[in-house]
């Protein structure tokens, strides 16, 4: 299931911003993520920090796909282009 969340960056400091993720996120158990920030900020579960990069690809595609942010034609386009 994907839950999109809409938030504003007014919770910041001199350095950061402050994100927040729901407390019933299912990979919040641990309580160690690994935060990948570049033109997209991008959270990892450590419980699937071991998979492979291919894994979290394709769950970040779906989810955009899912979440209306991205379609498949968008996604099929950058993959033409890095072959």
């Amino acid at each position: 299931m994907v839950e999109i969340l809409y938030q504003d960056l007014s919770n910041n400091d001199f350095k950061n911003y402050y994100i927040a993720i729901p407390k019933n996120w299912k990979y919040g158990k641990d309580n160690q993520v690994t935060v990948v920030v570049s033109d997209i900020c991008v959270v990892i579960p450590q419980t699937i920090s071991g998979a492979t990069g291919e894994l979290k690809v394709l769950r970040l595609l779906e989810a955009m796909m899912e979440g209306g942010i991205i379609n498949a034609g968008d996604i099929q386009k950058a993959i033409e282009h890095i072959l």
